[in-house]
């Protein structure tokens, strides 16, 4: 009799453990933050380390979202921005008893080359030389790549963009930084009144966001007084093709419109012969309308603000021989307003598609540009 009760009380020991096991309380997550401050700066292609550690026995499972994408499932995430911009970066462990998160905001400031005492307010750099087709192009004094190498830190040798998209790419050895008033000026040689021959240029700006020291991050147009009036044409596109002879070059645009780069002289072939792509050769921007007026003396009006190599009254060009650029001008593709702090790269390309006469084509021509922010 003993023994059976033995066996009974035995048996509702072990039920009894068993079932306080089971029913042993679950804690919801409560991991250790390696880092618990939620506004983080983190350089471009620098790196960050994120850890949480568990502090019980309960077990969860874990993620790590950065901008709404699960980058990490395990106990670390290893942040490496390789552009600038604002980041979130969220943390959530989760198991049966409840859900833990912590959100990070990140912050990746924009690579910023400081000025110094031996900076230059010139020009250091040519990084692109591409012209569209034109009357100096392929001339070593004018339309050369060469030609193009001897704007750094010069504002009295002059090159030839070429028609309408040929542009140049150049840089500072510093960051240009906006600050109030007129941040550029480039030089070019139009001619004032009565005369009035302006080559409008239009002046973008761009950012070195992923630090690489490459003009590959987004351009933004300095918005010059002709951007929003119906005249001017958004997103145009023009295509030259080689004639492969010293003939004029065809063209042909995406508004249907089509025409030639003359060449009454014949001496060359106005096709840059040092272009990647000798069959055609492509060019998007924004299209200027004609100044041009032939009645008497062939004239090509300038504009009033905003643009290079234009004989400007509203820059007061007579006095100062160069127009002035603002980076807080800058717009996106979308025409939205953006605000730059510093620009790194500046491009310049020739803005009218407009046929001169017997003086040829409208082809900006730059002579430099220097940073007004350094005397």
């Amino acid at each position: 009799m003993k023994i059976k009760n033995y066996i009974l009380l035995s048996t509702l020991f072990i039920a009894l453990f068993y079932s306080c096991s089971k029913d042993r309380m679950e804690y919801a997550p409560k991991p250790d933050l390696k880092t618990k401050a939620t506004e983080i700066t983190v350089p471009v292609n620098g790196k960050f380390e994120f850890e949480a550690n568990n502090t019980n026995s309960d077990s969860f499972t874990q993620e790590w979202k950065l901008d709404d994408k699960v980058v990490s499932t395990a106990n670390t995430y290893n942040f490496v921005p390789v552009l600038a911009g604002d980041y979130v970066l969220v943390y959530t462990a989760t198991n049966n008893a409840g859900t833990f998160v912590y959100t990070y905001k990140i912050s990746v400031p924009v690579p910023v080359i400081a000025t110094s005492p031996t900076s230059s307010k010139f020009i250091s750099a040519i990084l692109e030389y591409a012209p569209a087709p034109g009357q100096h192009i392929n001339q070593l004094t004018i339309g050369s790549p060469e030609q193009a190498q001897k704007l750094v830190g010069s504002i009295t040798n002059s090159v030839s963009l070429g028609g309408f998209g040929g542009y140049i790419i150049f840089s500072f050895d510093h960051s240009v930084v906006n600050q109030t008033g007129t941040d550029l000026a480039i030089y070019g040689n139009p001619i004032g009144l009565p005369y009035a021959f302006a080559e409008p240029g239009i002046v973008m700006v761009s950012r070195d966001k992923n630090g690489n020291g490459k003009a590959d991050d987004e351009w933004f147009e300095l918005a010059g007084s002709e951007y929003a009036k119906t005249t001017t044409i958004k997103n145009y596109e023009i295509t030259y093709t080689n004639p492969k002879a010293f003939v004029a070059v065809p063209w042909t645009d995406n508004q249907g419109g089509s025409g030639f780069v003359n060449n009454s002289s014949r001496s060359r072939n106005f096709y840059p012969l040092f272009a990647k792509n000798q069959e055609t050769i492509t060019f998007k921007g924004t299209l200027l309308p004609s100044t041009l007026s032939t009645s008497g003396l062939v004239t090509n009006s300038a504009f009033d603000w905003g643009y290079t190599d234009s004989y400007s009254l509203g820059d007061d060009y007579k006095t100062n021989q160069y127009n002035g650029f603002d980076i807080s001008w800058a717009v996106d593709a979308t025409g939205k307003k953006v605000v730059l702090h510093t620009v790194d790269f500046i491009k310049v390309y020739t803005a009218q598609n407009v046929n001169a006469s017997f003086l040829g084509e409208i082809s900006t021509d730059v002579k430099g540009a220097v940073d007004l922010n350094i005397k």
